[in-house]
């Protein structure tokens, strides 16, 4: 059986309540934003990065580096054959 974990690729909840609030920004007239400092600093933010932003929630969002985002579609694709596979074979008789 092919044992895939969510945890992987994402952060446990413990670590997720150890984060901290790294600024506020405001939605500039032609709908750009300035990424503050400490959280630029905080992820390692580099000039002319390329970030991915996803719809989290009806009124909220999330930004990732887009390395981060490859290496999350990276890990799904190598498991694909083998979930595809399960998934044809149907569950246990």
């Amino acid at each position: 059986m092919l044992n895939i974990t969510y945890y992987d690729i994402v952060p446990d909840m413990n670590k997720l309540s150890q984060k901290k609030f790294l600024g506020i920004t405001t939605l500039g007239e032609k709908g750009q934003m300035v990424i503050p400092a400490e959280a630029r600093a905080a992820l390692k933010l580099a000039k002319g990065e390329k970030l991915i932003v996803m719809s989290a929630h009806e009124d909220s969002f999330i930004i990732m580096k887009a390395s981060r985002f490859e290496a999350m579609a990276s890990h799904f694709t190598k498991h694909l054959a083998s979930m595809r596979k399960l998934i044809k074979k149907g569950p246990k008789q």
